[in-house]
């Protein structure tokens, strides 16, 4: 039996404006929000009742045994940037856990950077994962890691974020794909 999760408060990407649609799940999912899934047990819900606040918080669950219950939820929306000076900021609640040889969970908060055609260029992720997850920083990926159940705050530039990216050119992102994600995998 394994299982992971993802909840997430408020999602904010903010300069001189806000450029995330219905960041604080305030409203539908649907408004601002597509959602993928895959696999059974699977749940992407909005509520009040995940966070200590009174407010909305979005919550993705993926749960499963064995090798059928590989599969995925995921929340995400692209949304156009004028610059890379702007900041991210989100609460979230991760777990990721596994209890079968060859399985590997994880729960994310991902920015990816894109260019203006919607090419991924890079991304960063705030993740908590089990081990045997083969997600590792590197040019194009920076892992933030989350080793509690705790809700906390996160929050980063995108000019500095980038510079834990050097295989992504800032001159390119003009994109960005915000996704929360729970996940499951079979190696």
């Amino acid at each position: 039996m394994r299982y992971c999760l993802v909840l997430a408060v408020i999602v904010g990407l903010c300069g001189a404006t806000n450029y995330i649609s219905n960041g604080d799940f305030e409203l539908v999912l649907s408004n601002g929000w597509h959602q993928s899934s895959y696999g059974t047990d699977v749940t992407i819900t909005r509520g009040t009742t995940y966070h200590p606040d009174p407010d909305y918080e979005a919550y993705l669950y993926k749960y499963g045994t064995g090798t059928t219950g590989m599969g995925h939820a995921i929340l995400y929306q692209i949304t156009d940037i004028p610059t890379t000076n702007i900041n991210m900021s989100f609460d979230a609640a991760m777990s990721a856990w596994d209890n079968y040889p060859g399985i590997w969970a994880a729960s994310a908060v991902i920015v990816g950077y894109l260019d203006s055609d919607g090419a991924l260029l890079g991304e960063t992720r705030v993740t908590n994962m089990t081990d045997e997850c083969p997600w590792v920083n590197g040019a194009t990926m920076h892992l933030i890691p989350v080793l509690d159940e705790d809700w906390h705050s996160y929050s980063f530039n995108i000019n500095d974020e980038l510079m834990y990216l050097p295989g992504v050119d800032p001159e390119q992102v003009s994109k960005v794909k915000v996704t929360l994600m729970d996940t499951m995998i079979s190696c």
